[in-house]
C-alpha cells in the first residue's frame, strides 16, 4: 500500500484527537461545579435559603407569586442536589394536597431536567470515550436508548433509587430527553402525592388539635411507600434464585 494511502486510512479510522481534550475539559468543569456546590453548602450559609424558615418567610412575602416562587426554589434546589424531602413536605403544609402535589411535581421535573442537561453537556462525551468501546456499556447504553421511558418510569416509581442521583446519571446515558421528561413527570407523581398528602393532613391535625382518619390513611401510604424497596428486593432475589435453579 502506498505510504500516503496508508496515512489517509489511519487518519480516517482514528477518532479526532481534539475530542478527548474537549471531553476532559468538560468533565473537569463538571467536577469543579460539584466540588464548589458541596463547599458552598458546607462552609457558607447558602443552605439557609433552602430551609423551612427562609422559604416560609419568602413565600409569605411574595404573596400571590408564592406558587411560582416555590417551584423556582424547588427547581434550583434539585439542580444543586438539595434533598427534596423537606421541600416536598413544606409544599404540602403550605399549599395543601392538590396544589402542593402539582407544584412539587412541576418544580422537581424542571430541576431534574436541568440536572440532566448539566450532566449530558459536561460529562457524557467523557463517559462515551472512556467506556464506549466496552461491550457491556454498549449493550447498556443501547438498551437505555431503546427502553428509556420504561427505565425512567421504573426508577422513579420505586423509591429505592436516589432522585438526585438518577437526574445526573440519566444525563450520562443515551436515554432520549422526551422519554426522560415523561418518565420523570409521571413517575414521581405517586411518591410526591403521598408525601404532600401526609404533610398536609399532619398540618391540619396539628392545627385542629385532634387526629383525623385522613392522617391514618397518610401514615399507611407512607408505610407502604417505605416497604416498596423491600418488596422489590425480595422479588429480585426470588427471580434470580429461580433462574439459578433452572
Amino acid at each position: 500500500m502506498p505510504e500516503n494511502a496508508e496515512d489517509e486510512l489511519i487518519a480516517h479510522e482514528a477518532p479526532p484527537s481534539s475530542k478527548s481534550p474537549a471531553a476532559g475539559a468538560k468533565l473537569i468543569v463538571f467536577a469543579i461545579l460539584v466540588i464548589a456546590i458541596i463547599a458552598i453548602f458546607k462552609f457558607t450559609g447558602v443552605g439557609y435559603y433552602f430551609s423551612r424558615e427562609f422559604i416560609s418567610a419568602f413565600l409569605d412575602k411574595i404573596g400571590a407569586w408564592a406558587p411560582v416562587g416555590f417551584m423556582a426554589i424547588y427547581a434550583v434546589g434539585t439542580v444543586l442536589g438539595v434533598p427534596g424531602t423537606i421541600l416536598t413536605i413544606l409544599g404540602g403544609v403550605i399549599f395543601g394536597t392538590i396544589l402542593g402535589t402539582i407544584l412539587v411535581v412541576t418544580g422537581a421535573t424542571i430541576g431534574a431536567c436541568g440536572a440532566f442537561f448539566v450532566a449530558r453537556v459536561l460529562a457524557r462525551d467523557f463517559v462515551e470515550q472512556k467506556f464506549g468501546s466496552a461491550p457491556w456499556f454498549k449493550k447498556f447504553d443501547e438498551g437505555i436508548e431503546r427502553e428509556g421511558l420504561f427505565f425512567v418510569l421504573f426508577v422513579r416509581l420505586v423509591p429505592l433509587f436516589p432522585f438526585n442521583g438518577i437526574n445526573f446519571a440519566s444525563g450520562l446515558t443515551k436515554v432520549k430527553f422526551r422519554d426522560y421528561l415523561i418518565g420523570t413527570a409521571v413517575g414521581i407523581i405517586p411518591g410526591s402525592f403521598v408525601f404532600v398528602y401526609a404533610a398536609s393532613t399532619a398540618a391540619e391535625a396539628a392545627t385542629e388539635g385532634k387526629l383525623s382518619p385522613e392522617l391514618f390513611v397518610a401514615l399507611l401510604l407512607l408505610g407502604f411507600l417505605a416497604i416498596v424497596p423491600i418488596l422489590y428486593k425480595k422479588y429480585k432475589v426470588k427471580k434470580e434464585t429461580g433462574k439459578g435453579e433452572e
